[in-house]
């Protein structure tokens, strides 16, 4: 008697077609998500929010900037120094907030937001954030494709674990103690990282030359002539030390120990996107502190959503959620 193997290709195809039919309603719900935002007005500009975080921003940096060429006493220039790290995290902020249109649909506004912000203020230049961020949004989590899940040293999935050796693995073993150590340094890493994209792409980064070298002369020509180089390379050194742990803070917790994107797995932007991402608290002081990244499901499902925006999309978001069975 012939006999009928059902353990194939049959299997695959139900699969595949449970796969299209999971896919097809992420899609159907962005869809109505998006719609219920869009008649809440979330996606609406917010120009005079904007103008105010970066005055804001501007004036905390030049205020501190001043302060400490005044060489004040221990106490004030240790909160000089605070305030230049909240100045230049949130000069970033705002700068990524350019990058995905959330500011204006203006390319070129845009580009000057990010890099006075980004390049000028903080030295973490534009073209290399935008390099890395644009691969990083649509591939977010996933094992191959995402650059924030590749690391010499770090772990981000089990099998970048077993494939590192020498420091890497040892690291990789210890890193849920070291990460916090270590993240101290992330400020030094991304300058660097910075410049050693200037030097593979300078025919591209015209404008990130003249404006990271604008920003080391403006922190070690008129410090060093007012307070000589080891103060000045002192307050430098500590606020870049002190951005490493903010940063931490801010982006660490918003993907990793979320579900992880393997090559084969196909999902809607929807699904996708759901599932990498979490959200941090929700009161003002977050909104303050995190810059509003702390509401990164919202973010990440609408990237060109304005910053001010997403505090009521998150009430939508979660109620959406809830009524479609979908994990929040």
């Amino acid at each position: 008697m012939h006999q009928v193997n059902h353990s194939g290709p049959p299997i695959r195809v139900t699969r595949r077609r449970r796969a299209d039919s999971t896919r097809h309603r992420g899609r159907h719900l962005f869809r109505a998500l998006r719609a219920e935002l869009d008649v809440a007005g979330c996606f609406r500009a917010a120009p005079a929010r904007a103008v105010g975080y970066g005055a804001l921003i501007l004036g905390v940096y030049s205020i501190a900037y001043a302060t400490l060429l005044a060489d004040p006493d221990i106490a004030l220039r240790l909160c000089a120094v605070v305030a230049l790290v909240f100045a230049n995290v949130h000069a970033g902020i705002l700068a990524h907030e350019a990058g995905h249109g959330a500011l204006t649909r203006n390319r070129r506004i845009a580009v000057a937001v990010g890099q006075v912000f980004n390049t000028l203020l903080t030295a973490l230049c534009y073209s290399h954030f935008e390099h890395i961020h644009r691969a990083h949004h649509p591939h977010c989590n996933e094992r191959d494709r995402d650059p924030d899940m590749q690391s010499a040293f770090f772990s981000m999935y089990a099998e970048s674990a077993r494939q590192k050796h020498g420091l890497g693995g040892w690291i990789s073993r210890h890193q849920a103690a070291l990460i916090w150590i270590l993240v101290w340094l992330q400020g030094f890493t991304l300058k660097i990282d910075s410049l050693q994209h200037l030097r593979r792409k300078p025919n591209t980064t015209r404008a990130d030359h003249v404006l990271v070298t604008l920003h080391y002369l403006i922190w070690f020509i008129p410090p060093v002539l007012i307070l000589g180089p080891t103060a000045a390379l002192t307050n430098y050194l500590l606020m870049t030390l002190l951005i490493g742990p903010y940063l931490g803070v801010i982006f660490l917790v918003n993907h990793i120990g979320t579900r992880v994107i393997e090559p084969d797995e196909q999902l809607s932007h929807f699904e996708h996107e759901i599932a990498v991402t979490r959200n941090l608290g929700d009161s003002r002081l977050h909104d303050l502190l995190f810059g509003g990244l702390n509401h990164h499901i919202e973010h990440h499902l609408f990237p060109t959503m304005p910053t001010a925006r997403l505090r009521r999309a998150r009430r939508i978001v979660r109620a959406f959620c809830e009524r479609h069975g979908v994990a929040y």
